[in-house]
């Protein structure tokens, strides 16, 4: 193991180098005290004291020696991941998506209720049914949660908590999701873009790891971006960074964005018209994505233009975001984006034509947990802090002394 911290000044010491004492734990695992002192750079009486304070509060498991384990010389000292939970809610069109957390950053439980319909009463109605099933799989409460993280399509007013912009879930456009979530689950939640999470989960547990520059390009019901510019989650000046569908190619009065529109119902609408030039298709009403990429893949011609021309559009949009933010790879992900893979080359070669720097263009791997993942990454920090500032909790039931 490398030495990953410094110790704090003397004037920050006390609180600085308990917190770091505690984030070694939770990213390192079970250790002695020796190898805390030696990782953080503190003394041995020093490191002995913090780590008494810490189990004292609850916030970490002392393993006496010998207690479980004959062999075990000296106390080992492990961060209580379970003291409490965060949640995070991803607000879809079909579905709503929900998962628990733990304070070391494990998915404890998740779930997924198809929503009824696109109500408010009815969205709600399902983050409830979704929350309360997660929850209990997992094993705790409501009253057990300190951090909310929550997934929704359109434009976030971070001051207000009001979306706008929601597109396939209207109910949502002028509601204040922040004050509604705090109301329903007695906790403030933090919002973001649905997009921006999945760019936060690419950043820390997919393909954006270590890249300064990158971009997540989303195809699918609908289509989005999300961007991180020198390392860090680009929102904007409203909140709306990345929302690429309002790129005015064409006719700038077109807002359907009817000849560059990837996304599942442009593309549907896009077979319908060229279904009349072949008759001998497969292909048939009500022309789905997943029906016209096998049908493709199968050597249907009709689907095979839909996916030569769904390839120029999906190459349009990468190249306007490699031209205007230079990123070293852009990401697809979403329903569509995610089964690209096989007409890939296209789109590479397209935007290898439209742009003198091209970026790398890779699928995303992260699948239908995408938005989750980002929403638990933002959850377990904020979690840790509130955590860590709260301090004397008692340790959970689940610990009883031994590894």
């Amino acid at each position: 193991m490398k030495k990953v911290s410094t110790p704090a000044i003397p004037s920050l010491m006390r609180e600085i180098n308990e917190r770091s004492v505690l984030d070694i734990l939770r990213t390192e695992g079970t250790l002695h005290a020796a190898q805390v002192a030696r990782l953080i750079g503190l003394s041995k009486p020093t490191t002995a004291d913090i780590l008494r304070t810490l189990s004292d509060h609850g916030l970490i498991h002392e393993y006496l020696p010998g207690a479980d384990d004959p062999k075990r010389a000296r106390s080992v000292y492990e961060a209580i991941s379970d003291v409490k939970v965060c949640l995070g809610i991803d607000i879809g069109s079909r579905f709503i998506r929900t998962a628990v957390g733990d304070l070391n950053g494990e998915m404890r439980a998740q779930q997924s209720i198809a929503v009824r319909s696109l109500t408010l009463k009815d969205l709600v109605s399902a983050m409830h049914s979704a929350v309360e099933q997660s929850l209990k799989s997992a094993g705790f409460s409501l009253k057990d949660v300190v951090s909310i993280v929550v997934g929704t399509p359109g434009v976030i007013n971070q001051e207000t908590g009001v979306i706008s912009i929601a597109g396939t879930i209207s109910s949502l456009d002028g509601v204040n999701l922040s004050a509604l979530i705090e109301n329903e689950f007695g906790v403030k939640p933090n919002l973001e873009n649905d997009i921006n999470l999945v760019t936060v989960a690419e950043q820390s547990a997919g393909k954006g790891i270590g890249i300064e520059n990158f971009a997540v390009l989303s195809v699918g019901s609908g289509l989005g971006s999300g961007l991180v510019l020198n390392g860090k989650l680009l929102r904007g000046h409203h909140g709306a960074a990345g929302e690429v569908f309002y790129v005015p190619f064409g006719d700038p009065t077109d807002t359907h964005r009817t000849e560059t529109n990837p996304s599942g119902d442009a593309i549907a609408a896009l077979a319908r018209t060229l279904a009349k030039k072949y008759k001998k298709s497969t292909l048939s009403e009500p022309y789905s994505t997943v029906d016209i990429l096998n049908a493709a893949k199968s050597g249907d011609v009709l689907a095979q233009e839909v996916v030569a021309i769904e390839a120029e559009r999906i190459a349009l949009y990468i190249a306007s975001i490699s031209a205007i933010t230079d990123v070293e790879l852009v990401v697809l992900a979403g329903g569509i984006g995610r089964q690209a893979e096989f007409f890939l080359k296209p789109i590479k070669k397209l935007v290898a034509t439209a742009v003198p720097f091209p970026p790398r263009i890779e699928i995303s791997t992260l699948g239908d947990t995408g938005i989750l993942v980002g929403a638990l990454s933002i959850a377990t920090k904020n979690a840790c802090d509130l955590v860590f500032e709260r301090k004397n909790f008692a340790p959970p039931r689940s610990r009883a002394g031994s590894l």
